[in-house]
């Protein structure tokens, strides 16, 4: 399962400087090479400040749009492989992490590491226990048309949608991002940044529930680790 990490001697250094430049506008991607070459950040500790670190403002405007309990009836607009690479992550033992605006990221999305198909299977019985569960009326799932395993994956997840006897689609789409931006009814499902902000609607960060209902996980809170 999620694989738990702790951060180096001077991450905190790091990250003091990497909110600094963001406040002041620089590039996120140049402000990150820098910083994280200055400090000789790993991998995970890059993650954690590319996906993990956000603006005040921003986290005030998250809390507002985000939801903690999915209501009962509830219409779904769900960015797919967002979801499923952060469960399917936690899965494979890699490391997923709770960021400073309290949704679950993934670190590996960082480098785009690709998830075998029995990993993807088990996730989506993982998500469609949890929307059963919390009798979701309708789910619809969007999963980007160029990435790999798109096409198998929407049909797998539309037979099993079936078999749960869950109402929605799931579809392949060139930009699931503006679907979900666009999105006026309902609840968006996503951990992206970007969508949250621009969302018209409330979000619901699917993946960590559907963790926190299959397991216990220990999961790092980038917001708990500063404070201390």
């Amino acid at each position: 399962m999620g694989a738990n990490m702790i951060p180096g001697n001077h991450f905190l250094e790091a990250h003091n400087d990497y909110l600094y430049l963001l406040d002041r506008h620089y590039p996120e991607k140049s402000i990150l090479r820098l910083v994280g070459d200055h400090y000789a950040l790993t991998a995970e500790e890059r993650a954690l400040l590319f996906r993990g670190s956000v603006k005040k403002e921003l986290i005030e405007l998250r809390k507002h749009k985000r939801i903690n309990v999915l209501p009962e009836e509830s219409v779904l607009t769900v960015d797919g492989f967002n979801i499923f690479r952060t469960v399917g992550s936690y899965l494979n033992g890699n490391f997923v992490f709770e960021g400073m605006d309290g949704f679950l990221r993934d670190a590996s999305e960082l480098h785009r590491q690709k998830l075998k198909w029995e990993v993807l299977e088990k996730a989506t019985i993982l998500i469609l226990d949890f929307l059963r569960a919390n009798k979701c009326r309708i789910a619809n799932f969007y999963f980007d048309t160029p990435i790999s395993h798109s096409g198998d994956l929407t049909k797998h997840l539309i037979q099993k949608m079936k078999d749960y006897s869950l109402s929605g689609i799931a579809e392949t789409a060139y930009s699931p991002d503006h679907i979900l931006k666009q999105t006026e009814a309902g609840i968006i499902c996503t951990s992206d940044s970007n969508i949250i902000d621009l969302s018209k609607v409330n979000v619901f960060d699917l993946s960590k529930s559907v963790l926190e209902y299959h397991f216990n996980p220990k999961i790092f809170s980038l917001k708990s680790y500063l404070k201390e």
